[in-house]
Order: C-alpha cells, then structure tokens, then sequence
C-alpha cells in the first residue's frame, strides 16, 4: 500500500508554506483543504519535525464545526500547549467553549483535551467543567469526565482530595451506562494504587456482580478484579455469588475465565474442603482453553494452570496426557507441560511419564532435550518407584554419542547419586567411559565428582585424573579445575600412595597459576590444610557421605504462594512476586515535550 504523501519527507521551509495555507481565508472556507492541510501538520509532528511554529495558526483554525478537523487541532494542542504556555491560554479558552457546546461529541472531546493538557495552572478552569461533566445528560461526557478526574488527580492530588472527587465517584457506580461505571472502577483504582486499589466492599461490589452482564469482556475483568479482593461475608453469599459467576466459566475470553478463577480461588482459601472441589470444578474449563490455537493465550493459561497443579497435584493426576508436547509445540510451552508432568508425577503414572519424555531427548531443539532429561530425573528423585527405570533410561541416553544429551546425562545421574548413593554400582561402569567424549564443562564436572566419590571402587580412577591433571593448564574451565582439586584430594586419602605425586603436581599447577584466582585461593587452602595436619584434611575433605533427602530448588513454598497470592497477574508469567519487576511511583505530570511527536527536529 503506497504511503500517503503527507507522510513524505518535508521540504525546506514547508512549515512555512503551511502557515501561509492556514493563514489562507479561501483555505479555511474550503473544508476538504483545510483537512488535508490539517492532516499534514499532524503527520509532521507524528515524524518528530518542530510545528510548534504554527501553534496560534492551529487554534484560530479550532473555529470550525467538522468534528474530524476538530480532533486533529485538538491532538496538535495537547502536545505543544505545555512549550507554549503563553499562548496555551488561548487554546483553553477555546476548549472551554466547546466543552458547552450543544454537540456531545464536542463536549466529551473538548473536556478530554483540556484535562490531556497537563499544565497544573489551568486546574482551576478544569474543576468547574469536570463537575458538569460527570452530571452531563450524556453518557460519552460522564465517562470522559470520570476519566479526567484521573488526570486531574495526576496534575493536582491535592485539588482532588479537597474537592472530594473520590466521593462523588462512587455516587457514579450507579450509573446506568456500563462504560461510565467500568471508567470510574478505573480511576478509583489508580487513585487508590498506593492503597491496592479501591476498596472492596459488599455496598459495592454486589450490585456490580449483579450487573456484569450488562458490561463487556474488559469491563467484566475489571468487576471480578475487585470482587476477588473481596470476603463474603457468610458461606452462604460465597456460594451464591460463585453460582451467579458460573457461566463466566465457559466465556471464550480466557481473560475472563482467569479472573472468575481468581475471584473462587481467593473466595475458598481459607475452606480447604471447598477449596479443593473449586480447583476440581475449574479444572474443565482451563484445560480446553489451554489448546487454543493462540500461542499467548495457551501459554497465559498454562502458566496458571501450572499453578494450580503445583497447589493440588491430586487433581490433575489423571489428566496428565493434556500436558503432553505436541511436536508443533513452541519451545516455551513445551518447557512448561514438562514442569506440569513431572509436578503430576506419582508410583501409578510415573512409568508413563518418563517413557513419553524420552521421547522428547531426540527433539530438534537442544533445550528440550536437557530439560526432558532433567524432568526424568526429577521424577526419579520425587517418586523411588520410578528410580529403575529412570537410571536405566539415563544410562541408556549415553550410547547416542550426543555431546550435550551425555553432559546433561552425567550432570543428573550425578544428583540420582547423592540421592540414592547406593545405586552407584548400576552408574558408575557407564559414566567412567564418558570423560574422553564429554565436552561441556558440567558434563565433565559430574564425571570427575564421580572419580572422587567413588574411585576407591574404580581401578582406574587415578590414571583417569592423571590425564587431567597433566593437561590442567590447557583446562579452560573454572568449574573442572575447581571440581578437579577436590576430587584428587577426596582420591588421596582413600588411595593416597597412586594419589600422592599427582596430588603434588596438580597443587603447584593450581597455586602457580594465577588466571583463576578464585581456583587458586582453594588450591592454597588445601595445601595450608595438609601442611597444617594430614588427619584434620582428612576429616574436612573426605567427611562421610550424607544422603541428600531434597534439593533447594523444588522446596521454595514461600515462593509458591506468593505466587498463588498474586494469581492472574504477570507474576504468574514471570514466576516471580510483583515486588521483584515492579514498584509503585507516585503520579508524575508526563511533560508533553518528551513525547516523540512532540520532540523537535529541524531539517
């Protein structure tokens, strides 16, 4: 589609060319004309280029009755009032004329633009047309005016507070027009943001809930935001107010559906037993939204669904074949079923579960292979039904000869082994072969700690370190350095005469070499410890080993239920609590000069 020719680069002095139309009687008689010329002076200020010129030109053009003309001047006005006040007087006299016009239209559009100008002397012209507005026979009017108290509450708090704007508000929640009434919601909540929002009472929310049919989608959202703020006060009105929000349920916006979730989430809490009939109820419908054929929206849902599954995995344990990976799948949302599966994981379906995610190691994408091996693991280590056949699976991931399936391998058969350290004799014939073909850092890692864990059962554990330790200056990685020093002294005390030389020459390697500090800081600690008393070393380096019961990754409750606490929001998404992305700012009058159209540039 061809670019308007208003959007083309300018001429010099064209700016100077559209003063002079403006300034043109036979221009201005002319309605077609005046709207292209109108046009252009907004595609120039769209593009950055300086028309404030034209500032007194653009207010005396206002005097005219095409609604559409009226829009452009009206826009152009809000963006240079605040670099012109001198003769931002004008335009407000002018707007304050139209804001009494007979017109509607006008009048909402004018009283919009006067509170979009954001100069906090004109306050005092605002008020007076404010207090009209939201009394005005028109509906388009109220709501514009609700909207403007907002901004008014941006530019002056203080003249809000004392005019009891707030108050005068609530009196509009009864407005017969649903668009009024979803305004005023709006701005009471951002008057109240410092407070979490307008305050929900039953006086206020349960004539809304009883008139949510009357509002659309978004405005639906913005009611059942505040009802989910808000306790019943009996079981009794719970239960009926979650059988009046009911057919929310199966609404084909999931916006809506989330929300309905939120509000009986947050409405059975504190009723275990209804809580979790609640979580069984919304079960249905979260599931058929999350095949949606939208991306976003299956992720959105997902997401909130992995959630819910987390707080009551009992639920959800027969559903599991709803989470499994399609192959058209997006990288994001097959990383996400994988984290539901293995949090559905139990003795009756684990079996289930780890031959489907097997499936995934042969995926196109690198990451959902490593993460479906860790999924596999992590369904080992929570179900011990499931560790036979997990370590089999594992084990059998190594003869593929993939660099990072056997690193990732080696990296989770290591934590199976601290876990269930007596399976040792079913790993360790498998992962000593891998240290020659494994070249990421953590694969190696994992093998080495093997050497040191278990090399008095391997007959070849020493020579294996040996090699490392003769090629330890070409050794790139602080990780296997690191991991290398302690395996060889672990290796020491159980096998010290093999042990004792390459324990030596790997110290001096390390000490002398200066490129990794934090790796020599460790080697000359080891050396002070050794030097200091063998026996001591001993029990420091070498301590028996302890089964580790569970990992710090999977017992972060706390974490959990802020989330939970936090439901419909995008601290679901990001899978962290608000207070981590986002803080709450006092309002700021926005300098109309900042804005890119308004920004000037000269040619």
């Amino acid at each position: 589609m061809p670019q308007p020719a208003y959007f083309v680069d300018h001429k010099r002095g064209e700016v100077n060319e559209l003063r002079g139309l403006l300034r043109n009687p036979k221009v201005m008689r002319d309605q077609n004309r005046q709207r292209e010329v109108t046009k252009k002076v907004i595609a120039y200020m769209t593009l950055g280029i300086d028309v404030s010129k034209l500032f007194s030109e653009m207010i005396m053009a206002s005097h005219t009755k095409d609604l559409v003309i009226k829009k452009m001047i009206y826009l152009y006005l809000c963006n240079y009032a605040k670099i012109k006040k001198d003769l931002a007087v004008l335009a407000i006299n002018t707007l304050r004329k139209d804001a009494q016009d007979d017109d509607p239209m006008i009048r909402g559009l004018a009283l919009r633009s006067l509170c979009s100008l954001n100069i906090p002397s004109i306050v005092e012209y605002v008020v007076p047309l404010l207090r009209s507005g939201v009394k005005d026979s028109s509906s388009y009017v109220r709501k514009t005016a609700a909207i403007g108290c907002a901004r008014l509450f941006r530019i002056s708090p203080e003249t809000y507070k004392a005019g009891g704007w707030s108050e005068a508000l609530l009196g509009m929640l009864g407005d017969r027009d649903a668009a009024v009434v979803i305004n005023v919601l709006n701005t009471l909540n951002e008057v109240e943001q410092e407070n979490g929002g307008l305050k929900a009472e039953g006086k206020l929310v349960l004539p809304l809930l009883q008139r949510i049919k009357e509002f659309n989608e978004w405005g639906q959202c913005t009611i059942l935001e505040l009802a989910s703020r808000y306790q019943p006060a009996n079981q009794q009105q719970m239960f009926g107010i979650m059988n009046h929000l009911d057919p929310l349920l199966k609404h084909s916006n999931c916006a809506v559906v989330l929300a309905t979730t939120k509000v009986y989430l947050n409405f059975t809490r504190n009723v275990p037993k209804v809580h979790f009939s609640v979580i069984s109820r919304l079960k249905v419908p979260l599931l058929t939204l999350m095949s949606s054929s939208s991306v976003e929206l299956s992720y959105t849902v997902l997401s909130h669904l992995r959630v819910l599954v987390s707080r009551a995995p009992t639920i959800f344990h027969q559903d599991h074949k709803h989470f499994y990976c399609r192959y058209n799948d997006p990288t994001c949302i097959k990383k996400l079923k994988q984290d539901v599966l293995v949090d559905l994981a139990n003795e009756p379906n684990c079996s289930m579960l780890i031959n489907e995610l097997s499936e995934y190691i042969t995926d196109v994408d690198p990451e959902i292979a490593k993460q479906a091996i860790q999924s596999i693991a992590k369904i080992s280590l929570k179900v011990e039904a499931a560790v036979d056949e997990g370590i089999e699976l594992l084990l059998s991931f190594l003869d593929l000869s993939t660099d990072y399936v056997t690193a990732e391998t080696c990296v989770v058969l290591k934590d199976i082994l601290r876990r269930f350290p007596d399976r040792y004799e079913d790993v360790i014939p498998s992962l000593q072969t891998c240290l020659k073909s494994v070249e990421a850092p953590e694969g190696r890692v994992a093998v080495i700690w093997l050497m040191g864990e278990y090399g008095d059962t391997i007959d070849d554990a020493p020579y294996i370190l040996e090699q490392l330790i003769d090629n330890y200056q070409d050794e790139e990685s602080s990780l296997v350095r690191s991991e290398l020093l302690t395996a060889t002294m672990k290796l020491f005390f159980k096998r010290p005469p093999e042990l004792q030389k390459m324990l030596g020459r790997l110290l001096k390697h390390a000490i002398d070499d200066r490129s990794m500090v934090d790796v020599r800081d460790q080697a000359l600690f080891y050396f002070r410890l050794l030097r200091h008393d063998v026996h001591e070393a001993a029990r420091v380096v070498n301590c028996e080993k302890v089964k580790v019961s569970s990992f710090a990754e999977a017992d972060d409750e706390e974490l959990k239920d802020q989330i939970f606490d936090e439901f419909n929001t995008l601290s679901v998404i990001y899978e962290a609590p608000s207070s981590r992305f986002c803080t709450f700012r006092p309002p700021e009058v926005k300098d109309p000069g900042d804005s890119p159209a308004a920004t000037p540039h000269n040619p």
